[in-house]
């Protein structure tokens, strides 16, 4: 069906787009015109939409004779529109021959759809008689607003734009951004006062744009390339002395016959020496941080170490703990045991208790440790050398011969660790406040 043909061409507004521009081209037009891409996209679909409305509600297509009389005021919005137009100065002729090119590149979508031909010239059929019927009342529009009425309102339309004009040349003038206008190559045509004032001898029309500024690229594609108008873009001059946000306005943008660009820097050298300053204090901040995080590091290390230390320490002294219980305590013990003698028996448990206490105390037990390997007969003469007794004295004391006296003591002294003549014996055991073999 033809009709199926028209309601595609909701999805090829690009693809119109780029074809009308090239027929107003072609026609002379589009030097002259002010429309946007939205105004040609509200044209294209203030042509088409009362068909598709009809088309999409499953009625029936109203034939020429029903078209020329506007039934539902399917043409109203072309008119109003042509309206608009001529208070912008546009032509009613003018205004005819854009929305013939309009009807051409239409037709042309419509040629290049994948269809059968005689489908394809149905719909063009469609399009020509919706098209043909715009047409004759577009111009019995023009010809019932008399010459009079249309020089009144174009005289008006004239001042409005003056107005405006003047507006928008104040705010061009005395705006704080810079503001250069180029052609479609680049070169600049206009700058504002500010940009003349701050740029000074660097700027000078006629010049490229990117060499004026410093950009980077040698045109301006390569410009447009590094500078996407999409997006803003901060750039330095007269050797970054001062920053500028730059933005990019295609003059396309405004009207389709409008080829050149718009260059608007906004001056942030102020925002740029605060972050610098705070770039400064986050990397002398950063560098404190990293100073003490090696001092924590280190000191880690060295706590680390220390503990170490302390654990080897805590192993050693259990090892010398239970180094001390087996080679003295346990003996003495089972000498304690076999003993039958009392006072003997209460010698080695005093010592016993002694040596525990020192050990639980921390203190040194070594010397004390080496009274429990002394046998009850030696201990017995350890109370005596203790007392001041002399060998004959404790000879006769315990029914020994004085040689057994000086035998045990030679055995005392050696099981004491008691070596040379400084080391005495009786000094020795005058220290410990506790007799070895106390009764």
């Amino acid at each position: 069906m033809p009709e199926q043909l028209v309601l595609d061409l909701r999805r090829t507004v690009p693809a119109f787009l780029d074809k009308w521009e090239r027929g107003m081209a072609l026609a002379g037009y589009l030097a002259s015109t002010t429309a946007k891409r939205e105004d040609c996209i509200r044209s294209y679909n203030g042509f088409l939409n009362p068909v598709w409305e009809r088309l999409e509600r499953g009625l029936p297509l109203e034939d020429f004779p029903a078209l020329m009389k506007n039934s539902g005021g399917w043409a109203d919005a072309l008119i109003q529109m042509s309206h608009r137009h001529r208070l912008r100065g546009v032509t009613p002729e003018m205004f005819i021959g854009c929305f013939a090119t309009l009807v051409q590149a239409v037709e042309d979508i419509l040629q290049e759809m994948d269809a059968p031909d005689k489908r394809k010239l149905g719909a063009v059929r469609i399009i020509r008689r919706y098209a043909d019927a715009a047409i004759t009342l577009l111009v019995a529009d023009t010809v019932l607003m008399g010459s009079d009425e249309n020089k009144a309102r174009l005289d008006a339309s004239n001042r409005q734009l003056t107005l405006e004009k003047n507006k928008f040349e104040n705010i061009f003038a005395c705006t704080s951004d810079l503001v250069l206008a180029t052609d479609a190559a680049g070169t600049i045509t206009e700058a504002n006062a500010t940009a003349q004032r701050l740029l000074g001898e660097l700027l000078c029309v006629g010049q490229p744009v990117w060499s004026v500024l410093g950009l980077e690229g040698s045109s301006i594609g390569e410009v447009l390339a590094y500078y996407p108008p999409s997006a803003q873009h901060e750039i330095g001059i007269y050797d970054d002395i001062y920053y500028f946000e730059l933005n990019i306005a295609p003059l396309r943008d405004v009207s389709l016959a409008s080829k050149g660009y718009l260059f608007v820097l906004m001056n942030i050298t102020a925002h740029v020496r605060h972050r610098e300053v705070l770039v400064q204090k986050v990397q002398e901040r950063t560098a404190e941080l990293e100073t003490e995080k090696t001092r924590l590091v280190e000191m880690n290390i060295t706590l680390r170490n220390v503990i170490s230390s302390i654990k080897r320490e805590r192993e050693e002294f259990h090892e010398e703990l239970a180094r001390t219980v087996r080679q003295v305590f346990m003996p003495t013990l089972a000498r304690f045991q076999r003993e039958e003698a009392p006072a003997v028996r209460s010698a080695y448990a005093d010592l016993l208790g002694d040596q525990l206490l020192r050990l639980c105390s921390g203190q040194s037990a070594d010397d004390d440790a080496r009274l429990l390997r002394l046998s009850p007969m030696e201990l017995k003469v350890c109370q005596f050398i203790q007392a001041g007794k002399r060998t004959k004295d404790i000879a006769e004391a315990l029914k020994l011969s004085v040689e057994t006296v000086q035998t045990h003591r030679k055995n005392i002294r050696k099981k004491l660790n008691l070596k040379g003549g400084t080391a005495n014996l009786f000094s020795f055991l005058r220290t410990r406040t506790h007799s070895p073999a106390d009764d």
